[in-house]
């Protein structure tokens, strides 16, 4: 009798942790997969949900973000708008749908072109099997867009988010693509790749395309080398510099482009390198696209 007792005792003790540390389990994604007939292969996205999302009315929409690298990116972006967003109790952008999109061939997807030229402006042959941007915007313009918008509670709100080779693409859909999405935040984008040749497309687009009621903002790493500061590099001329000075360049055609209606912002990261500037450019970011947002005045 008395075993039979214990027995009960460790039963329901095992019984009550395991709920505790069920409570305590918190998910930032729901993993969700489509077939893509453009990219001849299934596609898996991670999906994170606002906050008690399923206690308010079955008709609210929200806007959705887009976020490239998903595998590198997204447990920090999502953690991130749950704690700016309940820092001090008020909240500076809306709660929103995150689409993670891991990479099946990043080199192919995040690049427009092939290109005979890496990092440092040299000639190489180590990306011949890139240059399948458009293919992969196709594949989110055309076949996860509407898969998102049939399954989930998205508005038509969309933003795009990518770092390094998915800034470059941030870049890429936002002149050759450009409502598609509402905004677009490029982290250390690399428009190096292919010689510059989106810096070359970018000048042509900014005077001859329009922009009205599109967002970008770009965040720039300290990728300088020692000794030279952020305000040298524009006149700088070496391979180690290639990256920031491509970055600067296009930066700064931006800020002389605001007659086409583009809102556009950045900021450089002095402090943070190539890598940790990008959980930086989304905490920065969110606030500046969404500042004009009517969700957020409303929240």
């Amino acid at each position: 009798m008395q075993l039979a007792i214990f027995l009960l005792i460790v039963v329901l003790l095992a019984i009550a942790s395991a709920l505790s540390l069920k409570k305590k389990y918190v998910s930032i994604g729901i993993p969700d997969k489509l077939f893509s007939y453009i990219l001849k292969e299934e596609r898996r996205i991670w999906v994170c949900m606002p906050r008690r999302h399923d206690e308010l009315p079955p008709d609210k929409r929200y806007p959705v973000v887009y976020l490239l690298d998903a595998e590198e990116q997204f447990a920090n972006f999502t953690t991130m708008i749950q704690e700016v967003n309940e820092a001090d109790g008020s909240r500076i952008f809306p709660e929103m749908i995150v689409i993670g999109i891991p990479n099946t061939n990043r080199s192919r997807d995040l690049t427009p072109t092939p290109s005979k030229y890496n990092a440092a402006g040299t000639k190489v042959n180590d990306f011949k099997r890139s240059g399948g941007g458009a293919d992969f915007i196709a594949f989110i313009e055309k076949e996860l867009i509407p898969y998102v918008a049939s399954k989930y509670p998205a508005s038509d709100n969309r933003i795009l988010a990518g770092h390094s080779l998915g800034g470059l693409t941030v870049i890429d859909t936002l002149l050759h693509h450009t409502t598609t999405f509402n905004s677009y935040i490029a982290s250390d984008p690399s428009v190096w790749w292919d010689d510059q040749l989106i810096i070359n497309q970018a000048r042509v687009a900014l005077l001859q395309q329009r922009f009205n009621g599109r967002n970008l903002f770009i965040g720039i790493a300290n990728t300088l080398p020692p000794g030279i500061e952020v305000e040298q590099v524009r006149a700088e001329v070496t391979s180690e510099t290639n990256h920031i000075r491509s970055i600067l360049r296009l930066a700064d055609m931006l800020e002389n482009s605001k007659a086409n209606g583009l809102n556009f912002g950045y900021k450089y990261y002095g402090q943070y390198d190539h890598t940790a500037a990008a959980s930086a450019t989304w905490r920065d970011a969110l606030p500046f696209v969404f500042k004009e947002d009517s969700l957020l005045k409303a929240g």
